[in-house]
């Protein structure tokens, strides 16, 4: 099994200090051991795990020149200027940027490949430590990974504007594995936008990021995973963070585009006192397939995560939750909360929401609970009874169901252009 053709793991190796080599090198020899998966395991029953296969996509070379010119509206934000920004097409970086503020308090942004050379004493001991070769993909991401961001922000940096990092996607066909490596130190407070776009892509394109996250303890992190590629592209994404103790994480997985999309997030809740919120966006039109698979990992005690997904669906779309949430053994006084609502805005839309609980501590709270149901017409008459027409009636519901989400994140910066994304989408277009 190999989705390298043209290239070798050398290609990637080439120019590399030797404790990158290392481990490139031995992620592309467990790449080569581990079994593609069937389709009937667990985590992979419901996904069309053919189509993802490595070897449908031509991996690019390291050296490969970027494509196309981005559309960097994709970063635009509300009320606020960035911190500092980064722009990638195809793997390659094409725009950095960095504020004057943030330079001086020590903060670096960077592509993962400057990291390798100028912070590899940061990067080193980080880099697959949360994402190994688990699996073929995982595994292939380690090997030959090129393109991606690193962030470091030092003990105690507050910054009230947000850093921006953009993956843009033109190369037909291809297979991109970029890697996100962030560190945030004890007491800092910091919000991060990571945005995947492209334009339509005529050949089936495969992207498949990987992001690691450190947060040190008492950090306050603010971070969007914002998904609107266009038809043509897949997307899988593995996402773990790592809380240390009081450490708190807010998390916002927006997903729009792209003909299909899966998404492994998990945070690991390691130091006492540490609380995650993950919240999730997601509007399916057409026959897009949306996956999203959480975990809210509690290995410390009085650690506190609450999870909520909100979806809406139209045409013949379909989405799938598989979220749970494992309260370790010395877990104790944990506090866990999960939900997934789905709204069906077609009768042939399909939502299929399976939330689980592994409790290994009988000292918690732990809740959860699943909704799928579409636009009621007692609401639909209620609005129509005060003059409202019937499109408008359901937009303000479909805003009225996402709200709850919208005015989690204002802090994001972006806020307001989810809202017009949501809007594009009920009016059938791709924002």
């Amino acid at each position: 099994m190999s989705a390298i053709t043209e290239l070798s793991i050398e290609d990637f190796v080439a120019g590399s200090p030797d404790w990158l080599a290392e481990l490139r090198r031995g992620a592309w020899k467990r790449y080569g051991e581990l079994p593609y998966p069937e389709g009937r395991e667990e985590v992979w029953r419901f996904t069309d795990v053919k189509a993802l296969h490595p070897d449908n996509f031509r991996l690019l070379p390291p050296d490969a020149a970027p494509g196309a010119t981005p559309r960097l509206e994709a970063l635009d934000l509300a009320g606020v200027s960035s911190a500092g920004r980064l722009v990638h097409v195809d793997g390659s970086t094409v725009e950095r940027q960095l504020s004057d503020e943030a330079r001086s308090k020590g903060v670096i942004l960077c592509d993962l490949e400057t990291a390798v050379r100028e912070h590899a004493e940061l990067l080193r001991p980080r880099l697959g430590s949360l994402v190994g070769a688990d699996d073929p993909h995982t595994a292939l991401s380690l090997a030959a990974h090129h393109g991606g961001t690193f962030v470091y922000v030092p003990k105690g940096v507050e910054l009230k504007e947000p850093f921006q990092a953009l993956h843009w996607l033109s190369a037909s066909g291809a297979l991109v594995l970029p890697r996100t490596v962030v560190i945030i130190e004890d007491g800092a407070n910091v919000v991060f936008n990571d945005v995947y776009d492209s334009d339509a892509i005529d050949t089936p394109t495969l992207a498949a990021p990987v992001t690691e996250m450190f947060i040190g303890a008492n950090a306050r992190v603010g971070w969007v995973t914002w998904q609107d590629w266009g038809a043509g592209c897949k997307h899988l994404a593995h996402v773990r963070a790592h809380l240390d103790r009081d450490a708190l994480l807010n998390t916002l997985v927006v997903t729009l585009g792209g003909d299909f999309s899966r998404t492994w997030k998990e945070c690991t809740l390691a130091g006492e006192g540490a609380q995650s919120y993950m919240y999730g966006l997601y509007f399916s039109h057409g026959d897009q397939r949306f996956e999203h698979w959480t975990l809210q990992d509690h290995v410390a005690p009085n650690t506190t995560s609450d999870l909520l997904y909100k979806g809406a669906l139209s045409d013949t779309s379909q989405a799938l939750y598989y979220g749970t949430i494992h309260i370790r053994p010395n877990a104790r006084k944990s506090n866990a909360y999960q939900a997934n609502r789905n709204l069906a805005l077609s009768s042939h839309a399909r939502a299929l929401p399976n939330p689980q609980l592994e409790i290994e501590n009988n000292d918690v709270r732990c809740t959860h609970g699943a909704t799928v149901g579409k636009i009621s017409d007692e609401h639909l008459f209620y609005l129509g009874s005060r003059g409202i027409p019937p499109e408008e009636a359901r937009r303000l519901i479909v805003f009225g169901f996402f709200n709850q989400v919208l005015e989690q994140v204002t802090w994001s910066g972006m806020h307001e252009r989810l809202a017009d994304a949501i809007r594009a989408k009920m009016e059938g277009q791709q924002a």
